[in-house]
């Protein structure tokens, strides 16, 4: 196992060698051949390997803009009946705005990672934040101008750009960036910011508003004062000109320091595995003839894309039980945060309990499965409840569900990581990430049928069942960690910078 150790003979020691603008990153050393275009030669061992202090604000800088890019995904259905006061836009055209950021980020996927596994993170960083400015320019030009909702639904296929690559390179940063016992931590920030960020577009939306919209307001409007009105559209106008700024603080960052790799990998494996280990079209081949990948993307969506889906049509799920659309609000903000801070927890017990992995996960979507069990049980009526229990009660199981089930994701990409290995992390993490927003789509293509949206029970029920085929499908996985299994067998030191 790795000893980190503070070495204090090292040139870069407190005074490093490349400066803060510097991104000429290129390894000096003989960089390792590729047998058969998958395994990589472990002969070369003379590059050291390193830690960087800098790994944290690159950890930074990537979860602020994954929590931005998360803010502007959820500004508007939270503001729909501003939108339908103000601008006369209907609740259907509303929810094709976040569907235009899916639709996009599942089709770019596998183009964009091929660049940023030829030219590196910043590349990426760079495409993914220009694409968010200009995202969130146009959605300032349609608040402006028009009010044309086709404006903002091509903002938002530029946002989907982002998306991709926020969604698929979070491993690719752990890995590139973070020792052994950091990754997967590391890999929950990243993925689960743009989460935090969609929570937090619950409240900073309403909250910029200045102005309180109620639901009796929107079959009103017509008794409401121009006035009102107009002080509408001026906190629509706050709201985006918020989200803009935001993305332009990062924009200025990822510019003055966001480069590729360090100087020196941070693990061994890393090291070893520090080449374009395949051609492109042969990596996404070797991931495809996986079947233990193909299982892995289908607990993925089974279970997370499901739950994530679930969760965000709670207002209509939970309509059968007279809760409020303001109080399923506040249940889908609560969950969001604590599944946020679950992943954290889980990610950072996974980091100490190496080649652990599948456990967590199926001790988490066993928790999950309990609570989404008894759920279901109460909007069927098999248990009654008074309504002020209830709705205490629901409010528990839904956050308990929703961390259970929703916490894994993290684990998806690095157990995802060690059955592609030594296929790179950036493609590893683009494909689960398809195969996620394809469950996401099935499932609200299945909302969008007429017989299923009138009778919402199918919801929970449809959670818990894909939950329980996830959990059995992970007694299929098999314990191997390769990436962990390489670190231990060569030991070294990490130098600390």
């Amino acid at each position: 196992m790795f000893s980190y150790v503070e070495d204090s003979s090292i040139q870069t020691d407190n005074k490093e060698k490349d400066p803060l603008i510097n991104y000429d990153f290129e390894l000096s050393s003989q960089k390792p051949d590729v047998q058969n275009n998958v395994s990589p030669n472990h002969s070369d061992s003379r590059q050291e390997v390193k830690l960087y202090r800098r790994r944290w604000w690159l950890l930074f800088v990537y979860g602020l803009t994954g929590l931005a890019k998360g803010q502007i995904y959820n500004t508007w259905p939270p503001l729909s009946g501003s939108l339908i006061l103000a601008y006369h836009w209907s609740d259907s055209a509303i929810a094709q705005i976040p569907g235009a950021t899916t639709i996009t980020c599942a089709v770019v996927s596998l183009p964009l990672m091929y660049l940023v596994q030829r030219k590196g993170l910043r590349f990426g960083m760079l495409v993914s934040i220009f694409s968010l400015v200009i995202g969130c320019s146009l959605a300032v030009i349609c608040i402006n101008t028009s009010h044309s909702i086709w404006i903002l639904l091509i903002g938002y296929c530029f946002n989907g750009v982002t998306s991709s690559m926020l969604t698929s390179s979070s491993s690719l940063l752990s890995v590139t960036w973070f020792p052994v016992s950091e990754r997967t931590t590391a890999t929950a920030v990243c993925t689960m910011s743009l989460q935090f960020g969609i929570g937090l577009g619950f409240v900073t939306g309403p909250h910029l508003m200045g102005i309180h919209v109620t639901a009796e307001d929107v079959p009103n409007k017509g008794n409401l004062t121009q006035d009102f009105i107009d002080s509408i559209s001026t906190g629509i106008q706050r709201t985006v000109y918020f989200d803009l700024i935001l993305v332009l603080l990062c924009l200025v960052m990822i510019i003055a320091y966001f480069p590729s790799k360090p100087p020196h990998p941070p693990s061994k494996s890393q090291l070893l595995n520090d080449t374009p280990v395949t051609d492109y079209v042969q990596g996404v081949k070797s991931l495809l003839l996986n079947k233990q990948f193909w299982i892995l993307m289908l607990i993925t969506g089974l279970a997370v894309s499901t739950a994530t889906s679930w969760l965000s049509l709670a207002s209509a799920n939970y309509r059968p039980l007279d809760i409020g659309q303001a109080s399923a609000g506040w249940i889908g903000f609560s969950s969001i945060m604590a599944t946020t801070l679950g992943s954290l927890i889980i990610s950072r017990v996974a980091d100490h309990l190496l080649k652990k992995s599948k456990l967590i996960m199926m001790v988490s979507i066993g928790f999950g499965i309990v609570n989404i069990t008894i759920l279901s049980c109460i909007q069927q009526k098999y248990i009654i409840l008074p309504f002020n229990s209830m709705i205490v009660l629901v409010y528990i199981l839904t956050i308990n569900a929703s961390i259970g089930l929703g916490s894994i994701y993290p684990l998806c990409f690095e157990l995802g990581c060690e059955i592609g290995y030594p296929v790179k992390e950036g493609l590893v993490g683009c494909l689960v990430t398809i195969a996620a927003y394809l469950f996401l789509f099935l499932y609200y293509v299945i909302y969008l049928t007429p017989a299923f949206t009138n009778d919402t029970h199918w919801m929970s029920w449809t959670t818990l069942c894909n939950s329980v085929a996830a959990f059995i499908l992970l007694f299929t996985i098999k314990d191997h960690y390769p990436r962990v299994d390489m670190e231990e067998s060569h030991s070294t030191d990490i130098v600390a910078n």
